[in-house]
């Protein structure tokens, strides 16, 4: 009987410190929290950020319209010469755009988390988060 109880601490406390070793490696990948009076401004950062992008967008969709316009006005060799610009043009666009919403939905889930953190109301308050936060 003794040595059943023995063992069956034994385990616990190897169980215990398993369970702890786990939690302390997840707290070491856990970005540190920004104090409460830094979020506002950080989601400033992430709306002025999200604003660019739009506007990068906005101006690549400008140079397409310019592209294909020229395609359709023209005939011959310069129709299929500015079908060739516009298809270049068109797979640059898309390169950039996956880079650059691979890297905001990095920034994006990094900044959800700071919220998170922050309480449970923090990300509530955030104009990103709120319904006319993001104009698209």
């Amino acid at each position: 009987m003794r040595t059943t109880l023995t063992r069956w601490i034994a385990a616990s406390a190897v169980v215990l410190g398993l369970a702890a070793g786990a939690q302390a490696q997840m707290h070491q990948h856990t970005p540190p929290a920004k104090p409460a009076a830094e979020m506002p401004a950080a989601c400033k950062a992430m709306m002025a950020e999200h604003e660019k992008m739009m506007a990068e967008t906005k101006a690549a969709d400008a140079r397409l319209d310019a592209l294909v316009s020229q395609m359709n006005a023209a005939s011959g060799q310069a129709k299929a010469d500015a079908a060739a610009a516009a298809v270049t043009e068109l797979v640059a666009q898309r390169k950039a755009m996956r880079d650059g919403m691979m890297g905001m939905h990095k920034k994006m889930m990094g900044h959800m988390m700071e919220h998170m953190q922050a309480g449970k109301d923090s990300m509530a308050m955030c104009p990103m988060m709120k319904k006319d936060g993001m104009k698209h």
